[in-house]
Formats: structure tokens, sequence, C-alpha cells
């Protein structure tokens, strides 16, 4: 799955809406929209936040989980 792909099903399996998400990490929500879109793609930053809110490692979001 891609990166933004990732996003949407974590975020789903965690119960949390885009506007949650947006504010666990100082964003709006219509940044969350774009990474799940793949209009936008998350700093290196916003990509440990994203990681750290959702509960998941970086390489996960990334489609690298090996487990």
């Amino acid at each position: 799955m891609s990166l933004a792909e990732n996003i949407k099903t974590i975020r789903e399996s965690r119960g949390l809406s885009q506007s949650e998400l947006a504010e666990k990490i100082q964003l709006q929500k219509q940044n969350v929209s774009a990474y799940e879109r793949g209009v936008k793609i998350p700093t290196v930053e916003k990509l440990a936040a994203l990681a750290d809110a959702l509960h998941c490692t970086t390489d996960r979001l990334l489609g690298r989980d090996v487990s």
C-alpha cells in the first residue's frame, strides 16, 4: 500500500477522524485529507508525528513493516 493508503487505514483502525488526527499533530484537517489522497507528502517531522499519534512506526506508514 502507499503512504496515503496506510495513513488512512491506520487512522481508521485507531478510530480517529481526520480532525482528531490533525489536532494531535497540530495541523489543519485539510492537510491530513491531502496526505490521505496523496496530494501532499508529509515532511519528515510530520511523518514522525503521524507515527507517534497513530501508535505505529514510520516504517509501517511507509509500507516497510516486516512483521
